[in-house]
């Protein structure tokens, strides 16, 4: 395995999307001294065919950039640096594509492990979906919810109504009343409608009706972003690119495989890479743009200029860590 500073490694095997992924963040960084750090970390070992992902490669790989990212020299370090033991943690996956495009369960559980490994109790960690089979696709099922945690729905956990922008809706009360911190666990993955899907979008799994607000995405996204419930509560982000889409969307069989995960604590540069990622895998196989497609993806300055993160890509730290 590479170090935790992301040395190369000579042999990366049948690791998909090689060259896309390495182009996309190489578009980073020019003027990134104090900017947002994104790490990319991936291994060819961490997704197959037969058994889909392997946890013990995602947790080394994830330990990995989480290092790096937090600039520490252990996972508990790395962990400890971002979250308290006294608090309470949300986790917030995306299982709207089905069995085979949600989150990983492999991946929401390596947290689990991470926080309960710092001293945060089981029952502070709370995982919510919008709905009932949103979250078991992500392998958390609320007649048997694995690691001793909470899982809720959003439905069933309503909150206050929040007026941001255009957006006037209640949320889950798990973000506004409960936790004290937010994990955003999205996917990698394309979209019909707004173009892509990534942990800004993830968020309309968190309010009443997300279905009244697939239009307009330029403002419905960024400003669903810019609500301080999310903004402010947002402590890390950690994408699912084991097992992705980068046509079509959001629904659909997985046809792109990184073997990837990506951290980072800002949702607007986290997505501005990800739609660089997704770019350049659709150039590669000789697919439109998004912009020829018809699904520019507008949101990402309109997000910076809400005070949510950083979407240029010059100014973002992007990190390509390869491990065997």
């Amino acid at each position: 395995m590479a170090a935790p500073g992301g040395e190369d490694v000579p042999d990366l095997g049948m690791l998909d999307g090689r060259e896309s992924v390495a182009r996309a963040v190489a578009m980073a960084g020019a003027d990134a001294d104090g900017g947002p750090k994104v790490a990319v970390a991936r291994s060819p070992r961490m997704w197959s065919d037969e058994h889909g992902v392997d946890p013990e490669v995602m947790a080394t790989v994830i330990d990995g950039a989480m290092m790096w990212f937090t600039g520490t020299d252990s996972a508990e370090k790395a962990w400890g640096s971002l979250f308290n033991s006294d608090e309470k943690v949300g986790l917030k996956p995306n299982g709207l594509g089905g069995m085979e495009l949600a989150t990983a369960q492999a991946l929401s559980g390596h947290v689990v492990d991470r926080l309960t490994g710092i001293g945060v109790r089981r029952e502070n960690i709370i995982i919510w979906e919008q709905n009932a089979p949103f979250i078991a696709n992500c392998g958390i099922p609320l007649d048997d919810v694995p690691w001793g945690v909470q899982a809720v729905l959003t439905s069933d956990t309503l909150g206050q109504r929040v007026q941001q922008g255009t957006i006037d809706q209640r949320l889950t009360g798990v973000v506004t009343q409960q936790v004290d911190a937010i994990i955003n666990l999205p996917i990698l993955k394309t979209h019909e409608m707004s173009g892509v899907t990534l942990s800004m979008k993830n968020h309309y799994g968190t309010i009443e009706e997300p279905w009244a607000y697939h239009w307009n995405f330029h403002e419905n996204i960024s400003d669903l972003a810019s609500i301080p419930a999310i903004k402010d509560k947002t402590r890390l982000i950690l994408c699912d690119m084991t097992h992705c889409i980068v046509d079509g969307g959001p629904s659909g069989l997985p046809h792109f495989f990184p073997g990837a995960v990506m951290v980072t604590n800002d949702m607007v540069a986290h997505d501005a890479l990800g739609v660089a990622i997704i770019e350049e895998e659709r150039r590669e196989r000789g697919l439109p743009s998004l912009a020829d497609w018809g699904k520019e993806v507008t949101y990402l300055q309109a997000a910076q200029e809400r005070g949510v993160g950083v979407a240029d890509m010059a100014k973002i730290d992007a990190r390509l860590m390869n491990f065997a």
